[in-house]
Parts: structure tokens; C-alpha cells; sequence
């Protein structure tokens, strides 16, 4: 007949145990800062769903200015009016920045396509944002 071999439980000493827990706690207050420094370091929070967006049709082609506001109404900007721009000889779209608010152009810029953002703060703007559209429109909005 076999014997049956017992396992020793191994003990843990207290110097061990108390290093755990020891580990255990800085572990949590190291979770704990690092949460609470997220909010100094974080990023402002984006503002697309409020931005106010005029459209302005800078390439001449007929109903572009409302086929782009449709799309930014459609990716949740508030286009309050579209209208023509000073001139059709807009080769590119241009996301012009009226606030200050020089990243939330860039949100828009990235979801048409374009890098050219530039920064015209008035003392009293009436939008957040323009956008020109340029001869570039079917890069965003198709053919």
C-alpha cells in the first residue's frame, strides 16, 4: 500500500506578510495620486457638440455651402447659417478659429480633412468657427 504524501502548508512569516500589506498600500496611494493629478494634466474637455459654425462656399459650386452644413449639422456642430465667402478662388478649405479656442478648430479641420486652421479672434465674434469651403469639398463630402 501507498502512502500518501502530505503537503506542507508553508508559513508565512509576519515580516512577510507585513511587507504585502505595506506593498498593498503605497500601490493605493500611488492609484490615488495618480487619479487625482489626471484632472490637472487632462486635456480641456472638447466642445463639438456646442460649437457654433458658419459655412462659408469659397469654390463657386452651387449648394456646397448647405451640402457642408448638413454634414457638420449631421457630425453634431451647430451650423447657424451658410452663405458665400469674399471670393470663389478658395483652392482649399480653411477652418478659421473666431474665440481662441484654437483646438476646437482643429477638431473640426480633422473631420473635414484639412490642416489649414487659422486664427482670427474678432472682439465680439458671433461663431465659434468658419469653415471656407475650398475645391477640396469631395476630399469630405464626395463627389
Amino acid at each position: 500500500m501507498a502512502r500518501k504524501k502530505r503537503r506542507r502548508r508553508k508559513k508565512v512569516s509576519p515580516a512577510s506578510a507585513g511587507y504585502t500589506i505595506a506593498a498593498l498600500i503605497l500601490l493605493a496611494a500611488v492609484a490615488y495620486l495618480a487619479v487625482s493629478l489626471l484632472d490637472v494634466f487632462a486635456p480641456p474637455p472638447s466642445r463639438s457638440g456646442e460649437l457654433t459654425v458658419l459655412v462659408l462656399n469659397g469654390c463657386g459650386v452651387e449648394g456646397i455651402g448647405q451640402r457642408t452644413a448638413r454634414h457638420l449639422r449631421g457630425l453634431g456642430f451647430d451650423v447657424v447659417d451658410f452663405r458665400n465667402a469674399d471670393s470663389f478662388d478658395y483652392p482649399e478649405s480653411i477652418v478659421i478659429d473666431r474665440t481662441g479656442d484654437l483646438a476646437s478648430a482643429a477638431s473640426v479641420a480633422r473631420l473635414i480633412g484639412t490642416s489649414n486652421v487659422i486664427q482670427q479672434v474678432p472682439e465680439t465674434p458671433l461663431v465659434d468657427v468658419i469653415v471656407v469651403v475650398g475645391a477640396d469639398y469631395e476630399s469630405y463630402l464626395g463627389g
